[in-house]
């Protein structure tokens, strides 16, 4: 995998998981391609399990 497309995939995984340190829904993804998306939402459900413990 290129290094270039790694680094987006890395960069939506840190934003997802941003987004649900924040508390923001998971509606509120930008991203429509399917790998960002996916990275996305996979920091947002980490986001949400680091939530989870700490509440």
């Amino acid at each position: 995998m290129k290094r270039q497309k790694r680094d987006r995939l890395e960069r939506a995984h840190q934003r997802g998981y941003q987004a649900g340190i924040t508390g923001r829904s998971k509606e509120t993804c930008p991203y429509q391609v399917i790998d960002q998306r996916s990275h996305w939402l996979g920091g947002w459900r980490e986001a949400m399990e680091v939530r989870a413990v700490t509440a």
